[in-house]
C-alpha cells in the first residue's frame, strides 16, 4: 500500500470518508469533455500546440476537506495516481500514462510536479557521530550512484544540491497523496479495470470527512436524485 504522508496539516482524530458512487447510467466521456477537464500547454521546443499536461501539486492531494465530487476524467486520473502509484514510473503509473495518451486528444507529454527528497551528508563534519547519518546518510559519490539509478528507473533528470546545513537535497516527481487507498479495493470488488473507472462517467469519487459528513447531509436535503445512484462503496449504511 502506498505510504501516506500529510504535509503541513493539522492532525486530529477526524479522518477522511471517501466513497465511490456507482451511477445507474453508464456513459463514456467524450473527447471534448476530457479536454474540458484539464489544460494543455504548448511545447515551446517543438512549437506544438496544446500537447503538454502539467498537473498541479495542489490538485493531487485528497484528504477530508474540502468536500467535493471527483467526477471528471482528469480529476479521477489524479485521484488514481495519488491512491495507487507507489513510485513515479512504476507499473501503475505507466498504465495511467498509457490511458492518458489514449484518451486525451493531442497529448504528447505529462510533466508531473516535483517534491523534494533529502539525505544526510556523510561528508559533512556536522554529522560526525550521528547514528542516523551513519546508517542512512550518503557521501556525494553514493548519492550520485543512487540518483543515477532513480534517473534510469524514472526516465528523468534529477538535480541535487546542499541545504544550508550541508546535507543533500534533490527533487523527484510527486505522485500525490490520499488519506486512504480505497480505489484499489473498489476496482477489485467491482471487477473493473482502472481504464474503465477513468473513462466511464458512472464512477464518481466523493471526498468528505467524518467530522462533517457533508455528503450525507446533502442527500438528506433532497438536492440529489438518489435514484440515479446504483450503490456506494464502501457501504456505510
Amino acid at each position: 500500500m502506498k505510504r501516506q504522508i500529510r504535509r503541513g496539516v493539522f492532525e486530529s482524530n477526524s479522518s477522511s470518508m471517501h466513497a465511490l458512487c456507482v451511477m445507474k447510467k453508464s456513459e463514456q466521456y467524450t473527447p471534448e469533455e476530457i479536454l474540458d477537464s484539464l489544460y494543455l500547454y504548448d511545447d515551446y521546443e517543438t512549437q506544438e500546440k496544446d500537447c503538454i499536461w502539467e498537473p498541479r501539486e495542489s490538485n493531487m492531494e485528497f484528504g477530508r476537506s474540502p468536500f467535493k465530487a471527483i467526477g471528471t476524467f482528469a480529476d479521477k486520473w489524479l485521484y488514481a495516481c495519488a491512491s495507487m502509484v507507489e513510485e513515479y514510473n512504476d507499473n501503475t503509473y505507466k498504465e495511467l500514462k498509457r490511458i492518458a495518451f489514449k484518451y486525451i486528444p493531442g497529448l504528447k507529454k505529462i510533466v508531473m510536479p516535483f517534491t523534494y527528497g533529502c539525505k544526510l551528508n556523510k561528508d559533512n563534519p556536522k554529522n560526525n557521530g550521528n547514528i542516523l547519518c551513519k546508517e542512512y546518510g550518503m557521501t556525494e559519490d553514493e548519492l550520485i550512484e543512487y540518483l543515477m539509478q532513480k534517473e534510469e528507473e524514472c526516465d528523468i533528470e534529477i538535480n541535487y544540491w546542499k541545504d544550508r546545513d550541508g546535507d543533500w537535497i534533490y527533487h523527484e516527481p510527486y505522485t500525490g497523496q490520499v488519506d486512504e487507498d480505497i480505489l484499489s479495493r473498489f476496482l477489485e470488488t467491482e471487477n473493473i479495470t482502472l481504464e474503465e473507472f477513468l473513462i466511464n462517467k458512472k464512477y464518481v469519487v466523493i471526498q468528505d470527512g467524518d467530522e462533517r459528513c457533508e455528503f450525507a447531509k446533502i442527500k438528506k436535503t433532497g438536492l440529489i436524485n438518489l435514484d440515479a445512484i446504483d450503490h456506494e462503496y464502501p457501504d456505510r449504511e
